[in-house]
């Protein structure tokens, strides 16, 4: 799991990364944060669309958590957002920018915890993974934020909703994919490229536009057989 920390206070945002660290790796819970002081050094962060949590400090110099919380939801809108804070008056605030919870940092040893329990409750339930092993590392990319997973000599690459830069790239082969995506929508359109039916706009032509504006060639081999797949997942399960 990935989780961004955010907070003005360094010490403090140490101190929350120990905290989620210890909690999540408790519960066999691979975990990354990256904890930030700035809002500007949040959205510098590298692989930003893989993170799925973050804790956001709301009275920050420049821009403040809300503003923050507001650019990471564009940018990630899956992301799960709680607010901690010394003052009880941004509270609602906090919730106009669907804030998952708001914390006291004078109460955060006591309410963090329960925090903690439904948020990995809430995740498990309703994101299902792809879990990829590259560098020595385990990463857990959700399934909503796959466009399409290209395969490229020996890698794969996994691309989300911004053309053409990968999302995360190992080693591995089309024909190795888990059979779970299959399972969760996804279609193999042609030797090296299997895409996620909700992100594509139509497949005709031989060809697979997607809705980030990517177009991926279609097997001529497969391809009546490819548009019907779509087609039939498209009626059960898209609602237009």
């Amino acid at each position: 799991m990935h989780i961004l920390i955010c907070d003005d206070d360094a010490a403090f945002g140490a101190r929350m990364a120990e905290y989620v660290t210890v909690y999540f790796t408790a519960r066999s819970v691979q975990v990354h944060t990256a904890v930030c002081t700035s809002a500007a050094e949040v959205l510098a962060t590298p692989g930003l669309e893989l993170y799925q949590l973050a804790f956001l400090d709301v009275d920050m110099p420049g821009a403040n958590g809300m503003v923050l919380g507001r650019q990471l939801k564009q940018k990630c809108p899956g992301l799960m957002l709680v607010y901690v804070s010394a003052y009880l008056e941004f509270a609602l605030e906090g919730y106009t920018v669907n804030a998952y919870r708001y914390l006291l940092k004078r109460d955060i040893a006591r309410t963090l915890p329960k925090c903690l329990d439904d948020l990995l409750a809430a995740l498990t339930d309703q994101r299902k993974t792809l879990t990829v092993h590259h560098n020595r590392t385990e990463t857990e990319i959700p399934l909503d934020q796959i466009y399409y997973l290209e395969s490229d000599l020996r890698q794969i690459n996994i691309y989300g909703d911004i053309a053409r830069q990968p999302i995360c790239t190992y080693y591995g082969k089309i024909a190795d994919l888990p059979p779970m995506l299959y399972e969760n929508g996804f279609l193999q359109v042609s030797r090296s490229d299997v895409v996620n039916m909700k992100y594509v706009r139509s497949i005709r032509s031989y060809r697979a536009l997607l809705k980030n504006g990517v177009e991926l060639s279609v097997s001529r081999a497969g391809y009546a057989a490819i548009q019907n797949a779509y087609l039939e997942w498209k009626g059960q399960y898209v609602d237009e």
